[in-house]
């Protein structure tokens, strides 16, 4: 009997202290990027994230008007205007790799070769 008053105590404790190790759930980050939509690409043409994380690009055109649809993330069209900022934001749900393109007609480099924008999402490592 005298054991059981020294062991329950004990496992009280180790349960405690156990609790939040197993409890824990890692935080979805929210990952900003700068971007500029130039001359038949965006700049920079890739990025990394995690699954799960909250993405938020703000996009500068520096030429004419451009566009992006991150259709694979549900967003609708948007326009990157000359000197504005345009900001599409998104949860990372899937893992992947995802490439878009500019979406507006915005010269010759348009229709032959404008550089295509990769996000990778990743697995979060267990």
């Amino acid at each position: 009997m005298k054991r059981l008053f020294i062991a329950l105590p004990v496992l009280l404790a180790m349960l405690l202290f156990a609790l939040p190790v197993f409890t824990q759930t890692e935080t979805p980050e929210t990952k900003v990027f700068e971007l500029t939509a130039e001359k038949s690409k965006f700049e920079p043409s890739k990025i990394t994230v995690n699954k799960g994380d909250k993405v938020v690009l703000k996009i500068k055109s520096k030429d004419t008007t451009h566009g992006i649809t991150v259709s694979d993330f549900g967003q609708k069209r948007a326009l990157i205007n000359k000197d504005e900022v345009t900001t599409v934001e998104f949860v990372a749900d899937k893992a992947g790799i995802f490439e878009y393109r500019c979406t507006k007609f915005c010269g010759w480099g348009h229709l032959f070769g404008f550089e295509k924008l990769k996000i990778e999402i990743k697995e979060k490592a267990a």
